[in-house]
């Protein structure tokens, strides 16, 4: 009869929390608004992980360690560092927070001096009075700002298993929202020690309010919690396309074996570890061993950043880079500026690089070069990333380069005089040109006369204007033994250039070739050059991109490496020619690559909208067109892309808005397409 009541009540009070919910939601969502900003305060008072929620066991095998393997990976709690000192690995576990330091130093400490039971019951029983009876013990072997840490929260701590920001959501999510919204029947399950056919048929008998309970967390909640388990907003954003996040997760974890297995929620759900379900570093089977590599200093604890701990490498080569999932919230540039350490820094017949991500898809350009292949990951009991891969280095032939924002002294920011004045000769451009001698018909003429009275102030202007342009540059594929030809079409100023530093240039082009129509911008670039000492490499061409004659002052078809349009195409009339002459311009067999930065119509998921929200946009995507054609610009049709380069490999591919100087009203659609040819 109990039981009878309690399935009547739980949709009732589950009601009342989504009406409660509902209320809260709006403060919420407001909240969401700071949140990256009030995560990163946790920073160095709170440790967020109380467990790294990565699964060790999948990485295992593609591993393979032993005591000549050196990895390099984030502290976390320390969980997954510790399962690779099992092995014999040598581990350096950086964290940009000082607490995940202290938090795995002292499993360390613990481990070192503590015996087996002892180290048992604290961190898998959560045996608090044993840790602050054995604290004096441990501290004289904890650096000064774990002590310190540790000294105040030895008697704050109520459990491991619900400590930190991540224990805090943890405990109220499993223990207290899944009873009240009637899921309850999970921990008493666990409890019972029930069998998967059990949890089979509890889980169907209850399948419709599963499925409202998964809606409201990824309707409701996620964007607006999910701080507490340390997810950024730029992570968030890479399943948000996704309607049923949570429903995937909670299928999958329900399909694993949480009474013997699944450590991880069988850790959150019942508050603490048993001997058969606990993390590996946890098994008595292992203890010795552990300790053994412990007292052998194979673990490097370092406060700081991956770069931070690269730029201090002397002669050291990692074999693992294991970056569990912090690059899905990292700018292509921070991307490419990591990797290219790394690789620095990595055994290049050794080195792996290993990662996972919250996309079913590599997440980000700069990755795409380092030929990842995806890792099977169906036996991960985590259940909460969509993608892991795995970067054999030895597999790629392209290098991984630092890319920079200007040559010289840098991007010199320009005044609001030249600002000014500068935009207003492009706005009024339509109407002071009809008094010029130049024929409407004359692309060329009227080319030139739109840039030569604002050839100074050109790149300044545009710094922020075009902002797929350095992304474009951070994209393009380096080849290791260098020798690349490149070809920038609309190149004008050779701003382009500047994206990638001078000695990486001399490293891996033999030749670059910047074409374009403009006597004054080209006029510029010369400048550039000759201050840079790059006139050797880089060939000026004066010529329309569009005519035949301009194989004749290009290198032969079928020998370039790299094509670059940026923000070109769109101001080209004749846009199918002139992607047919850069196409047949590349090496064939997927050796070239032809790379865009332009303005587009609309995003790539721009066409999903519902009603009123796609007429809105089309109606946006219109006073766009009419306000850039006014200065020759032409945003590109989607499907412009699809029928011109229908003949090639996608390589990748990128929408996003961006202002317009002035008027950021004006919010376009800017993008990067890269392709192979076939």
């Amino acid at each position: 009869m109990t039981s009878k009541i309690a399935m009547l009540v739980a949709p009732v009070l589950a009601l009342l929390a989504a009406l409660v919910m509902a209320f809260v939601s709006p403060m919420l969502w407001v909240f969401s608004f700071f949140y990256d900003k009030i995560m990163f305060a946790f920073l160095d008072n709170e440790y967020i992980y109380n467990v790294s929620w990565e699964d060790p066991r999948i990485e295992q095998p593609v591993f393979a360690l032993d005591r000549d393997d050196h990895v390099i990976t984030i502290a976390s709690a320390g969980d997954n560092a510790l399962d690779y000192i099992i092995d014999g690995a040598k581990v350096t576990a950086v964290d940009f927070n000082l607490c995940q330091i202290a938090l795995t130093e002292l499993k360390v400490a613990a481990i070192k001096t503590l015996t087996y039971d002892e180290f048992w019951r604290i961190f898998a029983e959560n045996d608090i009075e044993l840790l602050q009876a054995k604290y004096a013990a441990l501290r004289p072997h904890l650096r000064n700002t774990s002590s310190t840490f540790w000294d105040s929260y030895k008697n704050k701590i109520k459990s491991f298993q619900y400590s930190g920001t991540s224990g805090f959501a943890a405990r109220i999510l499993f223990r207290w929202i899944l009873p009240l919204c009637g899921l309850g029947y999970i921990r008493k399950l666990i409890q019972k020690g029930a069998s998967k056919e059990e949890f089979t048929a509890a889980h169907h008998k209850r399948r419709s309010w599963i499925r409202f309970c998964t809606w409201f967390l990824d309707n409701v909640c996620l964007k607006s919690c999910s701080l507490f388990a340390g997810v950024p907003q730029e992570q968030l954003r890479l399943g948000l396309h996704r309607k049923d996040n949570f429903a995937i997760i909670f299928e999958n974890v329900m399909a694993t074996d949480m009474v013997n297995d699944n450590y991880f929620y069988h850790g959150y759900i019942m508050g603490s570890y048993t001997k058969e379900c606990c993390p590996r570093y946890l098994e008595e089977k292992n203890f010795a061993a552990l300790r053994a590599n412990l007292k052998e200093d194979r673990l490097e604890l370092f406060k700081g950043s991956f770069e931070d701990r690269l730029r201090i490498c002397d002669g050291e080569k990692f074999t693992v880079a294991s970056l569990l999932d912090h690059m899905d919230w990292m700018p292509a540039d921070w991307v490419q500026r990591e990797i290219a350490l790394l690789v620095r820094n990595m055994d290049r017949e050794k080195g792996r690089v290993y990662w996972r991500s919250w996309s079913e898809n590599v997440h980000s350009a700069p990755l795409m070069w380092l030929n990842p292949r995806r890792v099977d990951d169906t036996g991960d009991r985590v259940c909460m990333y969509f993608s892991t891969w795995i970067a054999p280095l030895k597999d790629t032939p392209f290098a991984i380069s630092e890319r920079c924002h200007a040559w010289g002294n840098g991007y010199q920011k320009p005044s609001t005089a030249t600002m000014i004045t500068t935009g207003l000769k492009i706005v009024t451009f339509p109407v002071w040109k009809n008094f010029t001698s130049v024929a409407s018909e004359d692309h060329a003429a009227q080319m030139e006369l739109f840039y030569k009275c604002q050839k100074s102030a050109y790149d300044a202007f545009r710094e922020t204007l075009l902002h797929a342009r350095p992304r474009l540059m951070e994209y393009i594929p380096l080849r290791q033994e260098g020798g690349m030809v490149w070809v920038d079409i609309g190149g004008g100023t050779c701003r382009n250039l500047e994206y990638i530093p001078v000695e990486t240039i001399r490293a891996h082009f033999k030749r670059i070739y910047v074409v374009d129509i403009s006597t004054s911008l080209l006029s510029m670039a010369a400048e550039r050059l000759k201050k840079f000492g790059l006139e050797d490499i880089v060939t000026l061409v004066e010529h329309d991109v569009t005519a035949s004659s301009v194989f004749e002052h290009l290198p032969e078809a079928g020998t370039v490496d790299t094509v670059t349009m940026s923000y070109s195409l769109s101001m080209i009339p004749d846009k199918s020619k002139a992607i047919k002459n850069a196409l047949k311009l590349l090496k064939p067999n997927g050796d070239g690559y032809l790379g865009l930065a332009d303005f587009f119509m609309q995003g790539t998921s721009e066409d999903q909208l519902a009603f009123p929200w796609s007429s809105l946009r089309k109606a946006e995507a219109e006073v766009h067109r009419q306000w850039f054609n006014q200065d020759g610009v032409h945003l590109l049709p989607t499907n412009l892309l699809e029928q011109e380069l229908a003949q090639t490999n996608l390589v990748w591919t990128e929408r996003f808005r961006g202002g317009v100087p002035f008027i950021q009203i004006l919010q376009p659609v800017h993008g990067v397409h890269i392709v192979s040819t076939i």
